[in-house]
């Protein structure tokens, strides 16, 4: 089992002091979980002392999700947290029917599925609230217009994720959206989901001959290489940006960057973060209880672009796109 505790303070406010487990789709390395743990620390007061547990989702078989699920139950036992914050819907599927009889405050953040249908099957005495993610993907598509715009031609754009269970959620959002982009912006989209290095590999090679214009890469933290052991989600980001013919775009702030995609109206972890601590922390003052709380959209995103990429591409950027530097 992965623990780290982070003690804030010594100082202590007796109304305000809670201990708060967070349990952890994925791993602290993560650019997204990176980003809402510092939001959530950025958010609580010093009184709060945070217990993470990582159930490393990204990086292990699908078979062993049940095996962190059971630890991370049993750190909730032994720790007995006044509070408990779910990241993504990995943790939260696994960990609801564990803790929903717990008379325990829950808040989840990064749900990319619609949790009702999970909150309704496993009503009780926990309550539970929390934030929810949403890529922004018209508003991509809608950017990537803009860059490509031609009175002629209106761009192919390939969008990869891999096999992952958040990816195949996303996915389903995405190509509900589909249509209606082609309708709306002329801009043909296809979305494609891959389990292997080897085949993002290919698709990334092949896409000027498929008359691709640009790749939005997605999701791609679970792909796996020929020895099925888990691949660096940095080198593949690295591979894609140095071997794609076409630009690359993103929907979430850990894909954006100087070497990685150009741009796009991204979901960052920080903010998400941000407003899942809020709400544990008005829980945490007030006495709420969770269920009380309404469930929130996470923020409306942000238009964003590397300045090295777009010049190294030749393009410009959107108007009302924010050069950024990380």
């Amino acid at each position: 089992m992965i623990r780290i505790v982070l003690l804030l303070s010594l100082l202590s406010v007796p109304v305000m002091a809670a201990n708060i487990l967070v349990i952890e789709s994925y791993h602290a390395e993560f650019g997204w979980d990176a980003g809402y743990r510092k939001g959530l620390i950025e958010s609580l007061t010093p009184e709060h002392e945070l217990t993470f547990f990582e159930m490393d989702t990204k990086r292990i078989p699908s078979r062993e999700y049940e095996n962190r699920a059971e630890l991370a139950h049993q750190a909730y036992l032994q720790l007995k947290p006044d509070l408990v914050v779910v990241g993504d819907d990995n943790a939260l599927s696994y960990m609801l029917p564990k803790l929903y009889q717990e008379p325990i405050p829950i808040v989840f953040l990064g749900i990319n599925s619609n949790p009702r249908e999970l909150l309704t099957q496993y009503s009780g005495k926990a309550g539970v609230t929390g934030v929810l993610e949403r890529p922004f993907f018209t508003k991509t598509m809608a950017g990537i217009g803009e860059v490509f715009d031609s009175p002629n031609t209106k761009p192919k754009v390939l969008i990869m994720f891999d096999s992952g269970n958040t990816s195949k959620i996303a996915v389903r959002t995405i190509e509900n959206q589909v249509p209606l982009i082609k309708q709306n912006l002329g801009i043909e989209a296809h979305v494609i989901t891959l389990s292997t290095e080897r085949a993002w590999h290919d698709a990334v090679m092949n896409a000027p001959r498929n008359g691709v214009s640009a790749i939005v890469v997605g999701l791609f933290q679970t792909l796996i290489n020929s020895n099925g052991e888990s691949v660096s989600s940095e080198a593949l980001l690295d591979w894609t940006s140095k071997n794609s013919s076409v630009p690359l775009f993103g929907f979430w702030d850990f894909s954006i960057g100087k070497g990685k995609a150009a741009g796009g109206v991204i979901l960052d972890g920080r903010s998400q973060g941000k407003q899942a601590g809020n709400i544990a922390r008005e829980i945490l003052e007030k006495g709420l209880d969770a269920s009380t709380v309404p469930i929130q959209a996470g923020h409306q995103g942000m238009d964003v672009y590397s300045p090295e990429e777009f010049k190294r591409l030749g393009l410009t950027p959107p108007n009302g796109w924010k050069a950024v530097e990380w």
